[in-house]
């Protein structure tokens, strides 16, 4: 057996591989699966499976071969299968090309690409996700696993490194085989995600085929960030039992549906521009200023001087400003420094010498736990910002979709804001703050705040028999989940960092409306023609 391994040849594979995928249904389906075990004893010695292209004929609808068995040369090379039951595999990976006038398409296991030497040419994805993932050229992930890595992420707040490590620990058992790597396991989070993206939509993911495999995506990714603003969560439109009621209970009365949000913010952050009220992407998290003020970063840090930074230091010459700079980098250094108290011409410098984050995460929740929408606020949870984040998220040509209350620990400030700035669309919608925050921050004496915002003041939100009508306190509790993802997602790209908190969200309600279904809570969709109806 061992001199028949040492003698195959790449014809003997492609022979041996024609005859055993004879026997799969490898037909034009782009959807079915296309990595197989092989149990010939000529290709054990080449890998435990081989991984083909799901179709065996050019399926591009004007090349004159379309139909015609793909007779182009059949490239195959070795790679790693990281499973989920099976463990680490050596596999070999094949693909197939069409020589047809002018299609010159090369059919890969997960995605086709036409004149693949263009530097223009692009990656078109089968519909659906594969049974396996190419994460990287020689690193495959099967689908199944990187549903596992998502539920680490989103339940246990782990990163590609720690899953990766976790995965290496318990399930690559082959002496010789190759580690998971924590970029492998984003690459395939990333894919995997974009993948369900676009089969939501049935619309098939498109990416460049020339580039660095780790920037291949961004396009891509920063497009479906687009799209999940404001309204762009699948459960955005969600109702259930707990998030709706019906008011009166008393059958006498005439009823009407009731529906809540609470809206909170929580500290996440990701890297972003030094200069004051710039929302500029940076090219690189480790930058301090974004391309358009790249030129402060030769300027002194300390705010309101205009010299130049010198000696590779980010201050100016100044003795202070230069000893600012020093104490701040020597309180890092020891303990005892960190108790040491500066000169009192020292204490009122204030400088910006290191990188900046975003202010907080503004989140839209049902009672239920749900998750409406996201918003970053770069400066501050000011009261502008959460009354646009509301506009954003509720638009006006959708007016069903405004619920009547919404829950806010600042909503006495945020109340005052809309009359003063004769915002309308909020008019007949209360706006009570969250019991918690109404009993321990909000003082008895504010009059104001009292009589507007008090939760009390809402008959219809209480009852003796039922208590509190909604859960009022669900974005402080959700708040405990979302702010541990600070760890992981801290450092992240812009494109990254939106990306993964969409994803995790996506990933909560998932599982948030399974557990309402199991309860009876009748979890639900609200139609779009529904939402377009006027309010009353």
């Amino acid at each position: 057996m061992a001199g028949r391994r040492l003698t195959t040849t790449a014809d003997d594979i492609d022979k041996s591989l024609s005859k055993a995928a004879s026997s799969f249904d490898l037909g034009a389906k782009p959807d079915c699966v296309a990595s197989r075990r092989i149990g010939s004893p000529l290709l054990s010695g080449v890998g435990a499976e081989v991984i083909v292209p799901p179709v065996r004929s050019c399926i591009t609808p004007d090349c004159p071969q379309q139909g015609k068995p793909l007779g182009g040369h059949k490239h195959h090379y070795a790679a790693t299968l990281y499973t989920r039951s099976r463990g680490t595999l050596p596999v070999r990976v094949y693909s197939l090309y069409c020589k047809g006038t002018c299609c010159h398409t090369t059919y890969r296991h997960d995605y086709l690409v036409r004149s693949a030497r263009s530097p223009d040419a692009v990656r078109e994805y089968y519909p659906g996700v594969p049974h396996a993932l190419e994460a990287s050229e020689y690193s495959f992930v099967e689908s199944k696993l990187v549903q596992v890595f998502r539920s680490q992420m989103a339940l246990c707040h782990a990163s590609g490194e720690i899953v990766a490590k976790c995965y290496n620990l318990g399930l690559c058992d082959l002496p010789d085989a190759r580690q998971l790597s924590g970029d492998t396991v984003w690459h395939a989070f990333y894919l995997h995600a974009l993948l369900l993206d676009s089969t939501r939509r049935s619309d098939p993911l498109r990416v460049p085929h020339s580039g660095v495999h780790a920037e291949r995506l961004q396009r891509a990714l920063e497009a479906r960030n687009l799209r999940m603003a404001g309204v762009g969560q699948p459960e955005w439109a969600h109702a259930c039992d707990l998030c709706e009621k019906i008011y009166p209970t008393d059958p006498s009365d005439p009823e009407k549906r009731l529906s809540a949000c609470v809206m909170d913010g929580v500290t996440v952050g990701h890297p972003r521009c030094n200069e004051n009220l710039c929302t500029n992407r940076l090219r690189s998290p480790r930058d301090r200023f974004c391309p358009e003020h790249a030129a402060e970063e030769e300027i002194c840090a300390v705010h309101g001087c205009a010299l130049r930074a010198e000696d590779s230091k980010r201050t100016c010459r100044t003795p202070a400003h230069r000893q600012h700079e020093e104490d701040k980098r020597e309180k890092g250094k020891a303990f005892f420094r960190l108790k040491k108290r500066a000169d009192d011409k020292l204490q009122g410098i204030k400088a910006s010498l290191g990188r900046r984050w975003t202010h907080n995460e503004q989140l839209m929740f049902r009672p239920c736990g749900v998750i409406l929408s996201r918003c970053t606020f770069y400066e501050s949870e000011s009261v502008g910002n959460a009354l646009r984040f509301i506009l954003a998220t509720f638009p006006e040509h959708l007016p069903r979709a405004m619920p009547s209350y919404i829950f806010f620990d600042n909503n006495c400030l945020l109340l005052k804001h809309i009359l003063a700035s004769k915002e309308h669309r909020l008019d007949d919608i209360g706006l009570p703050v969250d019991v918690f925050h109404a009993i321990r921050k909000h003082k008895e004496s504010d009059a104001f705040c009292a009589m507007n915002c008090n939760p009390a003041c809402f008959t219809e939100l209480y009852s003796d028999g039922l208590g509190w009508l909604f859960n009022s306190s669900a974005a402080e509790q959700g708040n405990v989940w979302f702010g541990k993802f600070m760890a992981v997602a801290r450092e992240m790209s812009e494109i990254h960092y939106n990306f993964f908190l969409d994803e995790m969200i996506l990933i909560h309600n998932e599982q948030r409306v399974e557990v309402l279904r199991k309860r009876g809570c009748h979890p639900r969709t609200v139609p779009l023609d529904e939402l377009a109806m006027p309010r009353h």
